[in-house]
């Protein structure tokens, strides 16, 4: 917040200040939505740089996608007040509101219009996915066995009994996918995924317990599909498997060899990026039974490659970019196997 330069709190201030007294002007408006429009488009950004394939599956882009989201909040009454943005900055005393503390509710007005869009969004382009995330809402209200709560004014839920762990990273599509996908067969009704989610989500302990709603909801649409599609090609599974494998060595060699082309942005030495990429490979394939090495953790797969490799050094010199190189890795073959219909 404090990069942002004095001109634009000041600016802020005079527009919801003429938003409250009823002389606000089409200059007012003008600053109001550039900047609503602007803070929603870095938060899709964002989201989507987390899980990209969340951008493939709704097929539109952030600007465009940034508008619908806060659309609603420029609507006008029958007297033509910004209904909307009037009802929410009418439970603030805007005069005590220091310059960050004005910003930080108007930020938080349009992450929740986005996180609320979202939602819409998805249903309108999925009806399938917003079936499963009427199910899970419909399951925590009627089992009790979650906690409902507001992270960074996105609806989340955490099951009772459980510490949140809220220190941790939060658990995108993908990780959750990877957790349960050994757990489900994909006949099960959605109240029953949750429980297998619930009881796995608990027992680990590398990500936190506090998730998105829509998150778990993308995770379990994912393996409904997963699960259904490996049922109708279970005559040419050998096929699928290889066509999967080929997918991991291709995007894997794709990154690798763009990381290599821009080494110099990287203090690991060459010999060291390949090894790291060799393990990311070998994790991918263990996952699918197409490698004879079983890489049971990171460490463990690199110390294959580093003989001598202690986990302090592993924590101090390698896990840091070994993490990045995999999410990057991770995400791209999830990406191509959506495209390619294997989820």
């Amino acid at each position: 917040m404090s990069s942002l330069p004095l001109t634009y709190y000041r600016d802020l201030r005079i527009a919801v200040s003429a938003l409250m007294s009823g002389t606000f002007n089409a200059e007012n408006e003008r600053f109001m939505l550039t900047s609503a429009h602007a803070l929603a488009e870095n938060l899709l950004r964002m989201k989507f740089i987390q899980s990209p394939s969340v951008k493939l599956h709704l097929g539109l882009n952030e600007r465009d996608l940034g508008y619908d989201c806060i659309a609603e909040l420029f609507e006008r009454d029958d007297q033509k007040q910004l209904v909307h943005l009037v009802t929410y900055f009418s439970n603030f005393n805007i005069s005590s509101l220091s310059d960050q503390e004005l910003l930080l509710q108007f930020r938080r007005l349009v992450t929740s219009a986005v996180n609320q869009s979202l939602m819409h969004v998805y249903r309108d382009f999925d009806p399938e996915l917003g079936k499963i995330i009427r199910n899970i809402k419909l399951a925590v209200n009627a089992h009790k066995a979650f906690i409902e709560s507001d992270r960074f004014d996105e609806f989340c839920i955490t099951p009772i009994d459980a510490d949140g762990a809220e220190h941790r990273p939060t658990p995108d599509q993908l990780t959750i996918f990877e957790l349960m996908t050994q757990h489900v067969t994909g006949n099960e009704f959605v109240p029953q995924m949750l429980s297998i989610y619930a009881r796995i989500i608990r027992e680990q302990e590398e990500y936190s317990r506090i998730v998105p709603l829509l998150t778990i909801a993308l995770a379990f649409r994912a393996l409904y599909a997963s699960k259904h599609s490996h049922a109708t090609q279970s005559t040419n599974g050998h096929a699928t498997s290889f066509e999967m494998e080929e997918i991991i060595r291709h995007r894997i060699t794709v990154i690798r060899s763009s990381i290599l082309k821009h080494h110099h942005h990287t203090s690991a030495p060459i010999e060291h990026v390949h090894h790291y990429f060799q393990t990311i490979q070998d994790i991918f394939l263990s996952k699918i039974d197409a490698s004879e090495v079983k890489a049971e953790s990171m460490f463990k797969g690199l110390r294959s490659y580093i003989s001598d490799l202690t986990m302090d050094e592993y924590r101090r010199s390698h896990r840091t970019k070994l993490e990045y190189y995999y999410r990057l890795c991770r995400e791209a073959i999830a990406t191509d196997i959506i495209d390619n219909r294997f989820l």
